[in-house]
């Protein structure tokens, strides 16, 4: 990785550690000038880089009781199912991320969170009734965002600094 690069990551990081500081507290923390990191910034929002500025709220205070992670084995994946999907999840307010991949004999994720078990099953009895007969399994794990003492270790992309050294 060019030097250019590393800079430019590393400043990737300093925004995600806390994307409010301003370009002046960024270039302090950087050891640049405020037009460098304005220009840094401004190149990470163009590459795609910064998908989005967006804060990691506090679900419980927001009146959500679950995260819940679930897997779907789906009996195949054509095109045109995978656009079916993409319309599929983006019409659920509930879901914040899904994706393909693959493990424990599944091939789907679906991320969701909710206000209580009701509208988790809600979301559960329309994903089975929408996908059949594509559908081959559905397995849940659910987390309870009121039970603090129960986390090991809050959501946040934070701690992939950590990973870069």
């Amino acid at each position: 990785m060019s030097q250019k690069e590393k800079e430019k990551i590393g400043l990737l990081f300093e925004l995600i550690k806390g994307a409010r500081r301003s370009d002046r507290e960024l270039a302090r923390v950087t050891k640049t000038s405020q037009p460098t990191v304005t220009r840094k910034r401004t190149l990470l929002e163009r590459e795609g880089y910064i998908q989005e500025y967006t804060v990691v709220p506090d679900l419980g205070k927001m009146g959500y009781e679950i995260v819940a992670f679930t897997f779907v084995a789906f009996t195949e994946t054509r095109p045109e199912l995978i656009e079916k999907g993409r319309r599929w999840n983006n019409s659920q307010p509930n879901i914040i991320f899904s994706g393909d991949g693959e493990g424990l004999g599944m091939n789907t994720i679906i991320v969701s969170v909710h206000r209580n078990y009701a509208s988790f099953s809600r979301l559960i009895t329309k994903l089975r009734q929408d996908w059949q007969p594509n559908l081959k399994d559905i397995q849940s794990f659910i987390l309870s965002v009121n039970r603090p003492e129960l986390l090991v270790k809050p959501f946040s992309f934070k701690y992939l600094e950590k990973v870069n050294e």
